[in-house]
């Protein structure tokens, strides 16, 4: 049963609905995409920031957006757009934000960096990371108070939190984001990731809900965790569970990692 509340929810934003449901095909329509883009100016003005980063270093001052999409290439510029909707929800539902975003940015960013090791895109990867929450946002949204009083409270595991939060709204944040996603039109595939990216790592299933698995306990590990726990795996845990499981290591060291998600967090915290 999907908690009342939710379904007063705003859309998820129109660009980036348009960009997630792009057939494959044209995904790479450097021209199609601008267009798109153009359309929204939030959406454009990130893309320019992006363009214009130290990231990337680029010589001269991008001031297009035709040219911004150009030298970013599609790929980045639908992570981009992705996450400046997400953006967009998360104001306005205050302070105990901040937690959820930094834990789906730091996920998103560790799965699109494990993707080619799992033989998936990595701006589908990214996208499945970053929405693995929603239904957190949706949470604090629609159920400020409730939520408020479990995401402060300290509980021993993440078993006990999300019993915890079941109580509390009637549902878990993974049954009401695959709801969202599925209210929202998003493609079916990131509800599987919402629902069940708690669950155990299984060798026989989607690669993509491998890679979310994996990179939120790797999120949570490197202290981007939502829940307040006094007994959470490390991440030497969660590379000696991965491999049991996997039969293979596919992450960096700690210190290399914790870098990676660091130096590319900060590019969304403007």
């Amino acid at each position: 049963m999907v908690p009342v509340r939710l379904c007063n929810l705003p859309p998820f934003p129109a660009v980036a609905v348009n960009i997630l449901s792009e057939p494959e095909e044209s995904k790479s329509d450097i021209k199609r995409l601008a267009t798109i883009v153009e359309g929204d100016p939030a959406l454009a003005a990130d893309i320019l920031f992006l363009a214009n980063s130290s990231l990337f270093g680029f010589p001269a001052r991008i001031d297009s957006v035709r040219h911004a999409v150009a030298v970013l290439g599609a790929d980045r510029v639908n992570i981009l757009a992705v996450t400046v909707a997400m953006r967009q929800l998360a104001r306005g539902t205050g302070p105990l934000i901040r937690p959820v975003w930094e834990h789906s940015i730091a996920c998103a960013i560790v799965a699109a960096r494990l993707a080619p090791l799992f033989g998936c895109a990595e701006d589908q990867s990214y996208t499945a990371g970053l929405l693995h929450d929603v239904g957190r946002l949706g949470f604090l949204r629609s159920y400020p108070v409730e939520i408020g009083l479990v995401m402060r409270g300290e509980f021993e595991n993440l078993d006990e939190a999300m019993a915890t939060e079941q109580l509390a709204v009637k549902a878990d944040h993974g049954q009401a984001g695959a709801w969202l996603v599925e209210y929202w039109a998003l493609p079916p595939s990131l509800a599987l990731t919402c629902e069940h990216h708690h669950a155990p790592l299984q060798e026989r299933e989607p690669a993509t809900l491998q890679v979310v698995k994996i990179a939120c306990r790797v999120a949570d590990a490197l202290g981007y965790s939502v829940f307040h726990l006094r007994s959470s795996p490390t991440y030497e845990d969660v590379v000696r569970s991965v491999h049991k499981c996997l039969g293979r290591n596919v992450l960096p060291p700690e210190a290399e990692m914790r870098k990676f998600v660091e130096d590319r967090s900060k590019l969304f915290q403007h």
